[in-house]
């Protein structure tokens, strides 16, 4: 895991400075740097990956000259077109394809549309070089990568952590003779479940955004019930993973002023450096899940950091909504498929569940204040005549 975390931490970073002084977007600020680690881990993601890239953009392109989608939208629509590539790879030649590329290929399914969605918002004249620059990131970042996994580093880097990229999953590690003997890691969910997981979150998050401006993060916490069912300390290493990073981010915020997509950076390299002593000091035996873990905690305390002081005390509840009633979703398929989950609960802990879900949902509402709907707002104005003008 230390490889993972050094690349990441330092592309994440590189990305920061990037953006900083030149403004480039590089695909945005987690892509290139998991899309190293994944290279690393399995050759194929990165052909999938551009492949998948190119059809998000085109297809985003043509969906925003043919409607009226814009903001966010675009985002939705280029994630929903870049995911399908893999996903639709993953579910139609299951069978064909190793466990290793299957994990990256599922996770990583969100990468091609989050890069196709920020080559959108570039203008013309600055894609070519934010295209070159992205490339040599990533040269850069796989070569580092490349260096760190080595027989002669097996006892120090591969050895300290969980693998990861010393595994023998881990195609660097095969071609290099470096693998480090280990129990494979057993896959969480049966993929199409975690598809159906996946698709509900990502629901869930925009629904919250709509109604309460607070954001919980695309897929974080269908992410997090997943890895929850493999291993309850994996929430635990969430938990305090993200106070740390919320608390270093706030910190280089106060002291210099940085803001947006570099502050992002910030947080995911806090939260990544902070997740290898921690994830040691528990009872975790997933490094790549933690790997990913820390990326959560990362993206969602700038999330926390930039939501409107009157909604950042629903952060926590929303949060905790969420995850609770993704997890009693993945139970409530296993009352009926219980091959197809990891660990089913009783109905009495399903039931338990779905009341703190309803409770956080209660304690939001309480706190929410209504907003008149636009068509009141406009019956109101003097622009229709309305009111007392």
């Amino acid at each position: 895991m230390l490889v993972a975390v050094a690349v990441t931490a330092l592309g994440v970073l590189a990305v920061g400075i990037i953006t900083q002084l030149l403004g480039y977007r590089t695909g945005g600020t987690i892509a290139i740097p998991v899309l190293a680690v994944y290279t690393l881990k399995n050759a194929l993601m990165l052909p999938i990956f551009l492949f998948s890239t190119l059809v998000a953009y085109v297809g985003l392109y043509v969906v925003k000259h043919r409607t009226l989608v814009y903001g966010r939208d675009e985002l939705l629509v280029a994630m929903a077109i870049g995911s399908g590539v893999p996903l639709v790879l993953l579910l139609s030649v299951w069978s064909l394809l190793p466990e290793s590329l299957r994990s990256v290929v599922f996770i990583g399914s969100i990468l091609p549309g989050l890069a196709a969605y920020n080559y959108h918002q570039l203008k013309p004249q600055y894609r070519k070089w934010d295209l070159l620059t992205t490339a040599g990131l990533f040269v850069a970042l796989t070569a580092i990568g490349w260096s760190l996994v080595s027989p002669s580093l097996v006892d120090t880097l591969g050895s300290v952590t969980e693998p990861v990229l010393y595994s023998a999953t881990a195609d660097v590690a095969v071609f290099k003779n470096a693998v480090v003997t280990e129990e494979l890691d057993r896959t969480i969910l049966d993929r199409p479940v975690a598809v159906v997981v996946f698709l509900i979150g990502v629901a869930l998050s925009e629904r919250i955004r709509s109604r309460y401006g607070v954001r919980t993060g695309l897929v974080a916490m269908a992410l997090l019930a997943i890895y929850a069912l493999a291993n309850a300390w994996l929430l635990v290493l969430y938990l305090a993973v993200l106070v740390v990073a919320y608390i270093g981010l706030k910190t280089v915020h106060y002291v210099t002023l940085l803001y947006g997509r570099v502050l992002i950076s910030v947080a995911v390299a806090t939260a990544l450096v902070a997740v290898v002593p921690l994830a040691l000091a528990l009872p975790i035996t997933r490094g790549l899940s933690a790997y990913f873990v820390a990326i959560l905690a990362g993206v969602n305390a700038y999330s926390w950091h930039v939501t409107a002081p009157a909604q950042r005390v629903l952060f926590v509840p929303l949060q905790v909504g969420s995850f609770l009633l993704l997890v009693a979703t993945t139970q409530l398929i296993g009352l009926f498929r219980p091959t197809l989950v990891p660990q089913v609960f009783a109905v009495p802990s399903v039931l338990a569940m779905l009341v703190g879900a309803a409770l956080c949902v209660a304690f939001v509402e309480r706190r929410t204040v209504e907003l008149p709907d636009q068509e009141s707002v406009f019956e109101a104005s003097i622009l229709s005549g309305g009111g007392e003008a």
